[in-house]
């Protein structure tokens, strides 16, 4: 197994010039075509299997013609955080807003940059940049988009600890708006991810802000308006007519919250949704037998479980920790969840990441040997885990809690209890945040940059664990040295010492890699992801 691990990551290295999906169109005219800095990526996360024909060749009708003018695009949505102010969507419903809010910019499958409500980011130096704002574009409440927005959205995501990664190195002293299109943009230092960060910014109207009205009632520049929102229910929403970019193709779209697989596939049998996430264990059903499209690929993360590092809690030693991630059968978690289709994962973060390197993987015994039981339950005997609770908490989505599962019975096996606590996904993040409310926590870290060198830096200070002290900030030193370079060469040595550091203190253990499946109507055309998981929701059409 572990050769055939080596030769696919060697395989998918080749396939990297390969596109996982077809690109979305670029928006507006007159953009500025510079370049992306060597942060940005150049390569593709590699296609999985199964990806159904191109929509290219469909000719999309006008807008609002034909027999389907009138009907409903209905979409199956999940984790409604119960809010849609943008710095408080988190989970399943991210992707949602790009219905009602754009960003400066997005990265495309074939490492492409998408210029949404920026028009360009010009080096000046390696810490200076020129950011142009799109002319002609207003908010759906008829202001006008200018750089005052901008510079306020970023301020909103520095203030904001969930977000201020969009922002980490903008220097806002030096930082000013210098026209209403034009930003004087400086960074405290080069970061390998800030570029790509921005791509995850939504751009929020200054004089109408509101963080409580915005929750129910959105204002952003994007091709759709809310017209009923009932949370853990629906999401309906309306094409807007005074759009700046290209027409919605589609008048309106309902999201339909549904959290349970099983009602996702009464909905598609009986044509409730056109389109959805699915299970991969569903596929060849909604395939063969329903007659959906469906879409297979890499998600360009993994699953892994947090560990508690807090003084005093079980998993307060790496020799505990160790003892955990020997007693996780990764293989049952991969087959399970993917049935064949997914691969365990031998370091920390995805082996789909950009700067992924063959070196990176079976650097600890925890990755190199994996599951044992019996050094499993040596190192729980030395620690003092047998005959522990420990407290395994989920979003309660189906994944985490079929991950939580395993995990309870591989740990039972060794004498080690474990009760799983299931929240909604609004509360599940800040219970992520404070490591008192756990002791394993399921999650998938990711990051629009696809870079590894920005998830294994940035996760652990979002997410702090409770680790601190010298071994902390050695770690924080090598992370932040890495992410910090600008040569790439140099860049992947300092991730591989930093790695090396992260897999013997194991904050937290790399499970298997995310495949996802999205199945949509085979009369449903125009439908493209980025590695991030935007979508352009104006493209999508009915043919």
């Amino acid at each position: 197994m572990k050769k055939t691990r080596r030769l696919l990551a060697i395989l998918l290295a080749l396939l990297f010039t390969l596109p996982i999906l077809a690109s979305c169109n670029g928006g507006g005219n007159g953009d500025s075509s510079s370049p992306a800095t060597d942060s940005s990526p150049s390569q593709d996360a590699p296609v999985v299997s199964d990806a159904p024909p191109s929509d290219s060749a469909d000719a999309p009708p006008d807008p609002g013609s034909g027999a389907n003018a009138d009907r409903t695009l209905n979409i199956a949505a999940s984790q409604d955080s119960g809010t849609l102010y943008p710095l408080g969507v988190t989970g399943g419903f991210v992707g949602i807003l790009y219905c009602l809010y754009e960003p400066l910019y997005d990265t495309m499958a074939d490492g492409s940059r998408k210029w949404v409500l920026a028009t360009a980011l010009d080096r000046v130096t390696d810490l200076q940049y020129t950011l142009k704002i799109r002319e002609g574009v207003n908010f759906s409440n008829g202001n006008p988009l200018t750089a005052e927005d901008v510079m306020f959205s970023m301020e909103l995501c520095r203030d904001n600890p969930q977000f201020n990664l969009n922002v980490k190195v903008v220097d806002f002293e030096k930082t000013k708006v210098t026209d209403d299109f034009t930003i004087d943009l400086h960074y405290t230092e080069f970061n390998a991810s800030q570029e790509p960060g921005f791509a995850s910014m939504f751009v929020i109207d200054k004089e109408s802000f509101d963080e409580v009205s915005l929750s129910r009632n959105p204002i952003g520049t994007g091709p759709y308006t809310v017209s009923d929102y009932v949370v853990n229910n629906h999401l309906s929403v309306t094409a807007r007519d005074d759009y700046w970019g290209e027409p919605a193709k589609i008048k309106n779209i309902e999201f339909k919250v549904i959290n349970e697989d099983s009602q996702i596939i009464n909905a598609l049998e009986t044509h409730d949704v056109d389109m959805s996430l699915i299970q991969i264990s569903d596929a060849d059903f909604v395939k063969d037998t329903l007659g959906y499209d469906v879409t297979i690929s890499n998600a360009g993360y993994n699953y892994i479980t947090l560990f508690s590092m807090q003084p005093g809690n079980p998993l307060e030693s790496k020799e505990a920790r160790w003892a955990v991630s020997h007693a996780i059968n990764r293989e049952d978690i991969a087959e399970l969840l993917f049935k064949g289709r997914s691969e365990i994962t031998d370091y920390p973060a995805s082996e789909a990441m950009y700067d992924f390197e063959p070196r990176f993987a079976d650097i600890n015994e925890t990755y190199s040997i994996g599951y044992d039981p019996q050094r499993a339950t040596e190192l729980a005997e030395q620690t003092g885990l047998i005959g522990k609770t420990l407290r395994i908490i989920t979003n309660g989505s189906s994944p985490y809690n079929t991950i939580a599962e395993i995990v309870q019975a591989n740990l039972i096996d060794i004498g080690i209890n474990a009760d799983i606590i299931n929240y909604d996904q609004a509360t599940y993040f800040p219970m992520m945040m404070d490591a008192n409310n756990f002791e394993i926590a399921i999650f998938n870290p990711s990051a629009p940059s696809m870079l590894a060198v920005d998830v294994l830096a940035m996760y652990l200070t979002f997410i702090p664990l409770g680790w601190e002290g010298p071994d902390r900030d050695r770690y924080g030193e090598l992370s932040q040295s890495a992410i910090s370079t600008a040569d790439p060469a140099e860049r992947s040595d300092k991730l591989f010492e930093a790695i090396k550091y992260f897999v013997d203190f194991d904050p937290w253990y790399g499970l298997c890699e995310v495949v996802m499946a999205r199945a949509q109507s085979p009369d449903v055309g125009g439908v493209n992801y980025t590695p991030a998981g935007s979508i352009y929701y104006n493209e999508i059409f009915f043919k």
